[in-house]
């Protein structure tokens, strides 16, 4: 099958253990061994091609994807933390693989475009227009700094985009992740990871461009060297600039990645890992605010295109290394030890435009401010399989240890402070004065937050079509806040036990319905520089989740469909502007995808989401019963892909996506409406002096569709505009 389908579910299990028997014996390979393998097999079509250049001549090339299930980075299977790696269609939950092919062919810059067309996701804001891009699941915003992970640990990755080039696959698990991950918000969890050494040499560049002149070079290396080949490493580097297609609009961005490897014997591997990131770029907003009776929502295709002011920017400067250790204590067991280190340099230089009346006049402020995070995670666990009488066991045990540490300035013209750049309207494009501003490199201690936690969980197998799933997670949680002057502000401690629990059924071979309940904590949330409560910071919010649903993946169709209930409680600014945590958000929907082949030559996606989320059990009348700000009713994707059997090699694709209106402000006084935009693009494969080429090309928002996206309460950013993006890669 070849890999311009991946963006859709490859091949079967069935499929996969016909076409791969001798990487099925293998699948009991540490787990290290495996993802080196997995990394290999994308690199073994270009070394064939080397070797026939001369068939490749007169044949059209054809590039064949295999998965096993003893590989856990096949797409077909998703990193479930605490449970460890397992078949997506065999897991109690809601997930979304994209693996590294995945990912080019949708032409995706960022998370949100790698994720555009699953329906449970709505944008919140792109990295062109606001900070970074990033979306909320199921109307529930990712967290920023627990809702994302790197191999499965915690990193610093608030408000910023990671360099997806570094990644062989982004996994995506809806819904509650306490047990699975420890606290966090209750939308999910985005997984990014890390590509791996390559058993054979691989080579791939790329070269790209986005409109309207931003330039892009990396280059992907992998191989082994030493005694048996017992050293491996894998090189990703990549340099982009140029001039983005919004106003003011520009980026520089350098990054690079270096995992390795040492298999110290055949059981045991060493592995080790660096990414390194320094992202810059001018015409960005801190955000638009609308608040006040008198406020409107503007007109979003009548404003202005030159809302940024030529002062505006915002800077990353990202560093992440990790280190584990792997055992395959025997067929059945294996144990690994990881520890993982990040911090992160977050430079604003925007504006915030305070909209205060229905004509779209705005007050401009300047916030220039250095924050910096740090987080250490230290996870160890152990998984093996057993049977007590008639029933098998897979069994995961583990202990977990995270420190995150936040430090902020407080120079005026901070993120408490701010300097006023003047007023303008949002329907004019004006230019404000150039303040000399500076950025303070003392900053202080803001808040520390630890977690202490120790796992356990067991499926059980009953028969060949009957299991279930039971796990608990208890976790030591501490927050202390501190006063400018590193005096206390307020601490918080609580140690809860979070449990999980499923019953799943096998209708075959290839499909599961299941039923699972998940409890989880976040942490709780805290009054903005905006509020009239600053600086209050309030205890971890409680969270439960029920769902039903149902998997399928077969050899040309599939799909998955879930019933959900989130509970959870409920933090929001109230019409008095005080910051609060009051009564329950209540999320009640439907959220299904599927795919399928008609024929041959033609693959289509479909997907629905249908949200029902009001607050319930709140003081405030204006609140209680109200749709919760930044959800929408409904949401739905189609995308479709055809590869003319005229043209070998050649393949075209087009997407739609439609995002439901949502409200503004907890008290609904404000309406986002909804919108539709609709992507086209074309991929090309073949053979160049016996090196594998692929050409990409396509138009994201061909109609220039101009909307609002919303995820904060009474906050909105611009929608990304009508870009091109082209690119080739050449794999040898």
């Amino acid at each position: 099958m070849s890999a311009a389908f991946a963006v859709l579910p490859q091949v079967s299990a069935a499929q996969a253990a016909q076409a791969a028997p001798a990487a099925a014996a293998s699948a009991s390979a540490s787990a290290s061994a495996s993802a080196s393998a997995s990394a290999s097999a994308a690199t073994d079509k270009a070394s064939s091609a080397g070797k026939s250049e001369q068939t490749a001549q007169t044949l059209p090339t054809v590039k064949v994807t295999a998965s096993t299930d003893g590989d856990p980075l096949s797409t077909d299977h998703v990193s479930a933390g605490a449970l460890g790696s397992r078949k997506q269609v065999d897991t109690p939950f809601s997930t979304d693989v994209k693996s590294s092919e995945d990912i080019k062919d949708l032409r995706a810059t960022s998370v949100n475009d790698v994720f555009k067309y699953d329906p449970a996701v709505s944008i919140v804001g792109n990295g062109r227009t606001g900070e970074n891009s990033t979306f909320s699941i199921r109307g529930i915003q990712l967290d920023q700094l627990n809702g994302n992970k790197i191999d499965g640990q915690s990193f610093t990755g608030w408000d910023m985009n990671l360099p997806l080039e570094a990644f062989e696959q982004v996994q995506l698990l809806k819904g509650l992740s306490g047990f699975m991950y420890g606290f966090s918000a209750p939308g999910g969890i985005v997984n990014y990871v890390l590509k791996r050494p390559t058993d054979d040499p691989y080579h791939a560049f790329t070269f790209g461009y986005e409109s309207a002149g931003v330039f892009t070079e990396s280059a992907d290396l992998g191989g082994r060297f030493g005694n048996d080949k017992r050293f491996g490493y894998r090189l990703n580097a990549v340099n982009e600039d140029g001039n983005t297609a919004e106003a003011n609009g520009h980026i520089r961005r350098q990054a690079a990645s270096l995992a390795l490897d040492f298999r110290i014997t055949p059981d045991l591997t060493l592995t080790a890992d660096a990414l390194y990131q320094k992202s810059k770029q001018t015409g960005t907003l801190f955000d638009i605010m609308i608040f006040g009776a008198n406020s409107a929502v503007p007109d979003a295709s009548r404003v202005t295109r030159s809302l940024t002011q030529p002062q505006n920017w915002y800077e990353t400067e990202t560093t992440s290394v990790g280190t584990g250790l792997q055992y395959r204590i025997s067929d059945d067991w294996k144990a690994s030890a990881n520890y993982r280190f990040s911090k992160l340099n977050r430079y604003n230089n925007d504006s915030l435009l305070w909209v205060n009346n229905a004509q779209g006049d705005y007050s401009n402020t300047l916030y220039t401010a250095l924050t910096r995070y740090f987080y250490s995670d230290a996870t160890a666990m152990v998984q093996g399989k057993f049977s007590t009488g008639f029933i098998k066991h897979d069994v995961a045990l583990g202990a977990e240890y995270s420190q995150q540490t936040a430090e902020y300035d407080n120079q005026p013209g901070g993120l408490s402070g701010g300097y006023s750049l003047g007023s303008g309207n949002i329907y004019t494009p004006i230019t404000l004065y150039n303040p000399a501003v500076s950025f303070n490199s003392q900053l202080y201690r803001h808040d520390t937050t630890t977690q202490t936690a120790l796992f356990a969980s067991d499926t059980m197998q009953f028969t060949d079509r009957l299991s279930a799933l039971v796990g608990l997670r208890y976790t030591h949680y501490r927050q202390d806040t501190y006063n400018v002057d590193q005096t206390y502000a307020s601490q918080y401690s609580k140690s809860p036990v979070t449990p999980t629990g499923a019953i799943m059924f096998k209708t075959d071979a290839y499909s599961t319905a299941y039923v699972s309940y998940v409890e989880s904590l976040e942490q709780g949330g805290a009054a903005s520089q905006f509020n009239a409560n600053y600086p209050t910071v309030y205890g971890p919010l409680r969270s439960k989740q029920y769902e039903v649903g149902f998997k399928t993946d077969h050899e040309r169709w599939g799909g998955n469909v879930a019933l959900f209930r989130i509970d959870r409680g409920y933090d929001y600014t109230n019409t008095a502007n005080m910051f609060v945590q009051d009564g329950t958000e209540r999320y009640m929907g439907v959220d299904a995808s599927a795919w399928f082949s008609p024929v041959r030559d033609v693959r289509v996606m479909a997907g629905v989401l249908a949200l029902n989320a009001k607050g319930v059990g709140i003081d405030d009348a204006s609140i209680n019963g109200k749709r919760i700000f930044g959800t929408p009713r409904f949401q739905a994707t189609a995308r479709v892909e055809y590869s003319p059997p005229v043209v070998h090699g050649l393949t075209l694709d087009a997407g739609v996506k439609y995002t439901g209106n949502m409200a503004l402000d907890a008290a609904n006084q404000f309406i986002v409406p909804s919108y539709t935009t609709v992507d086209i693009g074309a991929k090309y494969e073949t053979a160049i002096a016996g090196k594998d080429v692929t050409f990409r090309a396509g138009v994201n928002n061909l109609f220039d569709k101009r909307y609002w996206t919303t995820g904060y309460g009474y906050y909105v950013l611009p929608g990304a505009v009508r870009t091109f993006i082209a690119n080739a890669t050449v794999e040898f």
